[in-house]
């Protein structure tokens, strides 16, 4: 009887060699694909914007709910709006944007085809791995980062979060100080603050309760859109509330378990809401995990400004972590350098794959 030859070494080989090569060809058809797709979405947008031209937008997202969106006309009135069917693919829609409708009937029966491009985009990431995050709020001015000095305790690793999340974006910060009648002005938290005067960020100290700052606040908000972020139980919603806006959120109570305090979730989705005085602001869902996207670690120290103030490291590359000759380091050494500020640093370089 023959001895039934087995695969030799070399048709081994040939297998996965063409398994390899298959795989490849797989890939590339499937990113072929998906390229293809890319411009074809890219056409239909163009073609679609074509028919708009000349057109101004008649119209800005106040809140989303799937296919259908609250929409604030230029004539002031407000409409609840059916997206059509190719707008979230083609454009994708958030609170903030300025967009066109069509439809002769009433604001309800109107119809929301296109977008303009955003100025500014807000994202908010989902875990650490997501670098790519989801935008929940467009068009936007300022970011008003809303902290209090106690009743949660001011945590300034999540304020310089945020002041690094509105110069990546390109968004005016202002720091506001809410629940001030919890903390007068000889209380040593204050001078927790004094770094963030010292590179220029506006702060304005603000009580829902006694109404202290609440004049100045419209003033600084009138005419501009708004993003108000915060950690749970910081006095968002008491403060849309002090400021007059129609439909702010109602106030939440904070949580005390576990030693620690904070604040329950009071807004579930983000909303664009009308100040009386004029402008808007969006409210967010309260954000305990921060997170950046398409930031390099090199690009970090740039959204430092006290960094720029020092002498130069010896090595342009450096990123002052543990590089000899850094003179950031040796600031931080002799006491000119907050170390809270740089430990927010290290903590957001380390952080970045």
């Amino acid at each position: 009887m023959a001895r039934r030859k087995g695969p030799s070494p070399s048709s081994k080989g040939g297998r996965g060699g063409r398994s390899g090569r298959d795989r490849a060809q797989k890939q590339g058809k499937a990113e072929g694909r998906r390229k293809a797709q890319a411009e074809k979405d890219a056409r239909a947008r163009g073609k679609q914007l074509s028919k708009l031209d000349g057109r101004e937008p008649n119209g800005r997202v106040l809140c989303m709910y799937g296919s259908h969106a609250d929409v604030a006309f230029a004539d002031g009135e407000l409409g609840f709006c059916l997206l059509h069917p190719k707008v979230h693919k083609l454009f994708g829609l958030c609170v903030g944007d300025l967009v066109w409708t069509e439809g002769n009937g009433p604001p309800d029966d109107r119809i929301i085809v296109a977008r303009t491009e955003r100025r500014t985009e807000l994202r908010r990431t989902r875990s650490e791995e997501d670098r790519v995050g989801h935008v929940i709020a467009s068009n936007i001015d300022h970011l008003a980062i809303t902290a209090a000095l106690h009743e949660p305790p001011l945590r300034t690793g999540a304020l310089d979060r945020y002041l690094l999340l509105a110069s990546v974006l390109g968004i005016e910060p202002l720091l506001v100080l809410t629940k001030t009648d919890l903390a007068p002005m000889d209380d040593p938290g204050w001078e927790v603050l004094a770094p963030y005067r010292e590179i220029g960020v506006p702060i304005l100290p603000t009580s829902s309760e006694s109404g202290q700052g609440i004049e100045e606040l419209r003033a600084m908000l009138r005419g501009k859109v708004t993003a108000f972020a915060g950690h749970s139980g910081v006095g968002k919603s008491a403060l849309c509330q002090a400021l007059g806006l129609v439909g702010a959120p109602k106030t939440g109570e904070l949580s005390h378990s576990g030693g620690r305090v904070r604040g329950r979730h009071t807004t579930s989705i983000a909303q664009l809401l009308e100040l009386p005085s004029g402008g808007w602001v969006v409210d967010t869902p309260g954000i305990r995990a921060i997170g950046l996207v398409d930031l390099s670690r090199r690009d970090v120290a740039i959204h430092f400004p006290e960094f720029e103030e020092l002498e130069a490291c010896e090595y342009s590359d450096c990123l002052h972590i543990d590089e000899d000759g850094c003179a950031v380091r040796v600031a931080l050494d002799e006491g000119d350098l907050p170390e809270a500020r740089y430990e927010s640093y290290r903590r957001v370089v380390e952080a970045i794959d």
